[in-house]
């Protein structure tokens, strides 16, 4: 006895009624471009891929072909990049293919222009002689990239660049506290802060830029620090205006507000307006108020856009630390050569391990750098140094701290700004000692307190709530 399977065709299920979704057409594309423009875009691209995509779709790059375009875009719902390089179309269409692969198979070409076209559910890749072909993923399940927000300004983008290098070495790596990964960017007047801190150090840099509207309220805007490092990598060379844009992201506030004001207005009218349930209501109500009014001059997503090549990155939830009161507005200065002082302290931390601490004591005319103790390995190197103070200074350090603070000046000297031996150093750079040539770059650090070191008798405190004297531990706890 022979026995049958009842496959339902599509034929069939029409037949029967059954509503059926036609398969997807197959993609129609053919453009012809230059390898070198195409491998570049890419690369700026693909650092929108995830490393682990959660849906397949993720890991590719988007391909879409006008008559003389070619545009390539990548969303991993975190971070968005589009590119758009010339291009000769003989077949304009849209397609999804794999991204890294596509990329390593360009750098193994040789020739000078590629061709990509497609071949039913295929994508060909055409450079004589090789010629490669991959599978498209369904380009129809991409999910849609976000428009590159509108409200801005302009920034010289090697200025961009240089301060997110020196201000991510103090971005915290782990994400135990998640705000703590970011690099706090504020737009106030024409003038562009960058700011960040692990708890145990801070940098900040000030930059000029152009807004849009010269009368514009403050804002901010929390990037993550991996976000920034791609910005400054793939945009390390240009040279010109970056556009820097921004959107607020206040939907849930403005919710909570407007459920705040209903609960006011019920209660009003049931109750007199002194009744101890309207003051609660009316405090929450203005709280929320104020709650919306922050999150409107606060970042939901933020655009950067050179030329024709846009990236734009979801920032991060919280409230950053208060910083701006931690840097003393008087401190006595120490000042050294940069590089000699750099170079000592590369040599004098290979006998610290990580924990050790590296000392530093000014007398005057030196700076005595000395590490490790006791039955250890020990090692000390004087560099020349103004010290201004009435009496010796001796304070101790995490040397990899020391050290990244030293090489993200860039100047001919350092100086050492300190209120006391227990109090942070605040270090900035100055190409000449006779001129105030501050740069804006400012890296403050903690000192770590070693046996027999005195505590401080009375250490000034800054104006300011409490959360704001707070030093970056305490204020990011």
């Amino acid at each position: 006895m022979t026995t049958t399977l009842d496959i339902p065709t599509p034929e069939a299920d029409q037949a029967a009624g059954v509503s059926v979704t036609p398969p997807a057409p197959p993609p129609q594309f053919n453009t012809t471009v230059d390898r070198k423009a195409l491998l570049e875009a890419g690369t700026g691209v693909a650092a929108s891929l995830p490393t682990r995509p959660a849906v397949p779709v993720l890991a590719g790059i988007v391909l879409e072909a006008s008559h003389s375009h070619l545009t390539l875009s990548a969303w991993n719902y975190d971070h968005a990049t589009r590119d758009r390089i010339p291009a000769d179309t003989a077949v304009p269409g849209r397609l999804l293919v794999h991204g890294r692969l596509l990329q390593d198979l360009l750098k193994k070409l040789d020739a000078d222009r590629v061709t990509l076209y497609a071949d039913g559910s295929k994508l060909i890749v055409q450079a004589e002689p090789t010629r490669y072909t991959l599978q498209t993923l369904p380009v129809e399940d991409y999910p849609p990239l976000p428009a590159i927000p509108a409200t801005g300004g302009t920034v010289d983008a090697p200025a961009l660049v240089a301060a997110i290098k020196r201000v991510i070495v103090s971005a915290a790596r782990d994400d135990t506290i998640p705000m703590l990964t970011g690099i706090l960017i504020t737009g106030e007047g024409k003038t562009l802060t960058l700011a960040s801190t692990d708890r145990f150090r801070l940098a900040t840099a000030e930059i000029p830029w152009i807004p849009d509207e010269p009368d514009a309220e403050a804002w901010t805007a929390l990037l993550p620090a991996k976000f920034l490092k791609t910005v400054a990598t793939r945009w390390a060379k240009v040279v010109g205006d970056l556009r820097l844009t921004w959107q607020p992201d206040a939907h849930d506030e403005i919710a909570a507000e407007a459920k705040a004001r209903q609960v006011l207005g019920e209660l009003e009218s049931r109750l007199w307006h002194g009744h101890p349930d309207v003051v609660t209501a009316r405090e929450t109500a203005d709280r929320r108020t104020k709650a919306r009014i922050d999150a409107e001059h606060r970042a939901g997503i933020a655009g950067l856009a050179f030329g024709k090549q846009h990236t734009i990155g979801r920032c991060l939830r919280g409230e950053f630390v208060r910083y701006r009161s931690l840097f003393p507005e008087q401190n006595t200065g120490a000042v050294a050569d940069t590089k000699a002082l750099l170079a000592a302290a590369e040599r004098v931390t290979l006998v610290a391990d990580r924990t050790s601490p590296i000392r530093l004591s000014f007398d005057g005319t030196s700076v005595l750098l000395e590490a490790g103790a006791g039955d250890e390995a020990q090692a000390c190197e004087a560099v020349s140094a103004a010290w201004p103070g009435q009496t010796p200074l001796v304070a101790s350090f995490n040397p990899a701290f020391l050290i990244d603070g030293l090489k993200t000046l860039g100047t001919r000297y350092v100086r050492f700004g300190f209120t006391s031996a227990a109090k942070p150093a605040v270090l900035t750079g100055h190409h000449s000692l006779t001129t105030d040539d501050y740069d804006g770059y400012r890296y403050l650090m903690m000192p770590l307190r070693t046996p027999g070191q005195p505590a401080d008798a009375s250490p000034p405190e800054p104006e300011g709530t409490e959360a704001d004297r707070a030093t970056p531990a305490e204020a990011a706890a």
